[in-house]
This record gives structure tokens, sequence and C-alpha cells, in this order.
């Protein structure tokens, strides 16, 4: 094998599938490495994997003599990263050593066969489902933190991604809070599926996926793969019966108030400042015209905060965990979010643009 590229895009392809290549050293020893392949028509693939999820890219190359090696993900990353801007030239001998030449600076270093690297999975474009890369990185955004990682709930361990018709669904919930988002899209494959994303796999695609274009969605009873321009995202899924979700979001509504979304996450986080392991929770009275937020730990002392906020209904004094409503806040694109509850020992609601709801249980104050 022997091959030019340029260094900023061999650089970005390294980056993008060392992130899944395995840094665990109990495992198979080859999974810490990338599958170099470069092929006739001046392309050269870049492909990492832990078993559990793997990426694939390609970017244009020099082809000079085709074939394949695999290389250490980290030290081929800290060698790339180095180099001078311009062109990399990588060259394997027969005893599998890889020299990388760029200017005047030149490494070589061990790599391995390809023979006992992991086969990524066919892909069978015909299954595909397509909608748009936005709607669905925004979706991860407003789900991903309320994902479980407690293993001994693996089922709770990634995102629920459900296609009824031509809404597609994504739920995560780790117990304690639960975030939903339902988006229209215009199901071609006339199919409904059913999904639970794990948590490293959604990670990966969320730095992916961009802002424009089309994204590819191709599952299959126990894996599915993300098409992104010209790489690849494979993962399985995890297998098991995600809760009924529907079941935990709030019907009724008997105090609703809404306020100001960034003025909210600030006073969150300020009174936030003053919990404890022994006083975790914030206490937020709603009443007529705002909310007063305020918290108390005997050792540290307390805050208090006024928020301006509308109230329909009875007044009602309920505590939550902070961080359960930081994490929701400063991920909502809106201006206004609107919170209703019901008694001081239900969960709260809270609701963004879009159908968006994030069910938040409450905690006993002090």
């Amino acid at each position: 094998m022997e091959i030019q590229v340029k260094k900023a895009e061999f650089l970005k392809a390294i980056g993008l599938a060392g992130s899944v290549a395995s840094s665990k050293t109990n495992t198979l020893p080859i999974l810490g490495n990338l599958l170099l392949e470069a092929e006739d028509g001046d392309i050269l693939r870049v492909i990492g994997t832990d078993l559990e999820v793997g990426i694939s890219t390609q970017i244009e190359a020099s082809v000079k003599k085709s074939g394949s090696i695999t290389v250490p993900a980290r030290k081929l990353h800290e060698i790339v990263r180095e180099l001078p801007q311009g062109t990399v030239e990588v060259s394997v001998a027969k005893n599998n050593a890889v020299s990388i030449k760029s200017g005047k600076a030149f490494f070589k270093i061990m790599g391995l066969s390809k023979e006992d690297y992991p086969k990524l999975p066919e892909v069978n474009p015909e299954a595909a489902f397509e909608m748009e890369q936005a709607i669905f990185k925004e979706s991860l955004t407003l789900t991903s933190f309320a994902i479980s990682n407690d293993e001994t709930r693996y089922v709770l361990n990634g995102i629920l991604v459900s296609i009824i018709k031509n809404k597609i669904r994504f739920i995560a919930t780790d117990g304690r809070r639960l975030a939903y988002i339902e988006k229209d899209f215009q199901n071609k494959t006339k199919r409904d599926f059913d999904m639970i994303v794990p948590s490293k796999a959604v990670q990966e695609l969320s730095k992916i996926l961009g802002w424009e274009g089309d994204l590819a969605v191709i599952p299959s009873n126990n894996q599915v793969i993300f098409k992104v321009g010209d790489t690849y995202l494979f993962s399985r899924l995890i297998e098991g019966n995600f809760p009924n979700y529907e079941q935990v979001i709030p019907k009724e509504e008997k105090t609703l108030s809404e306020a100001n979304r960034e003025d909210f996450l600030q006073a969150v986080k300020r009174t936030a400042l003053l919990t404890s392991a022994e006083s975790p929770a914030v206490k937020m009275d709603f009443v007529q015209g705002k909310i007063l937020i305020s918290s108390r730990s005997p050792n540290l002392g307390e805050a208090k905060e006024e928020l301006p906020a509308s109230l329909n209904g009875p007044e009602i004094a309920i505590g939550f965990n902070p961080n359960y409503l930081i994490d929701v806040l400063k991920n909502l694109d809106v201006e206004k979010v609107s919170f209703s509850l019901t008694d001081a020992d239900r969960p709260g609601l809270l609701k963004g643009k879009d159908g968006y709801l994030y069910v938040v249980m409450p905690m006993q104050l002090n």
C-alpha cells in the first residue's frame, strides 16, 4: 500500500474512526487499531470499531498502490496531528511496517495485517429510512442527557427511537426524569420500527451529524447503520423492552406557570450553589406572578431568588434536583418554557416547542 493524502482530511478521518477504537487492554488488541484501506479510484477508507460501535469513513487520496493495514489508532492520531500542513505519504512494507512522511518529518510504526480485524456488517440501502440530519441532531440533543448510566438497568442505557407512520419519537429516561420529542418526517418505506440506540452510538452520531443535508437510517433486528455523507456509523442495538413511557407523562395539570427560559436557567444555577449531599433539592414556590426559588443547607447557608412568571391554577411548593432542570433548560432553544404541576409529590412536566416534553420527579424537602 502506498498513498498520498492531505493532512487535514486524514486527521479528521482518523479522529472520527479513532473515537470508537477500543482503549481496553483486555479486549482483542487489534481493536485498538484503525483499518486503512486504499482502493483503486483514489479512495482511502478509515475504519474503527470496538465490536459494539463501528465507524467507516472515506476520503480522497492519491493511491499509488492499493492495499490495507491496521495501525494503532492513538499513536497514528498523535503522529498525524503533529505533522506539518500539506501532503502526508503513507506506505507499508512487507513486514507490516508503516512509514509516514511529511515535509522533513519521518515516522515508522508497526501495523498488523487486516486478517484478524472484525468485518463490519453489510449495508442494505433498500431498508433505509431517510430524513433531515437536523431532525435527528436536535432530537438527540434534547433527549440524550436523560439516558441512564446505571448498568443494572441496561435497557435504559440508550435512546428509544420509535418510527410510527410519518412520525419519529425519541425517548430517554433514567427513572427519575424522562425526555420525549416527536417529529414529523416523510416515511417513504411505510414501515414502523422501534430500536434502542446505545449511549456510545448516540454520542458518536451527535458528533457526525450536521444541521444540513439528509441522513439514512438502516435498522435490522439487532443492529442499526447510520449513513451521513461518506461516513457510516454501525451500532448494535440494546435488546429488551423499554418501559411504557406514555404512562409516565402526566395527563392532568392543575398549576401552569410560564417563565423566560434563560432567566429560569440562571436562577436555578445560582440557587444550586448552596445545595449539598444532605440537602440536594431546590425548593420552588409557584405563586401569583413569580416563582420563588430557594435552597438551604445546614452547613453551607441558604440562597433565594425571585423569577417573574405567569401562574394559572393554585399556588404550589415543590422540590427538584436542580441538575435535572439545568440539563433541560440549557439545551432548549426557546424563549419561554411552561411548567405544569399537579401535586408536591407528583412529577412536574416542562414543555418546549414542537411537542417536546420533559418529565421530572420531585424531591422531598427537608
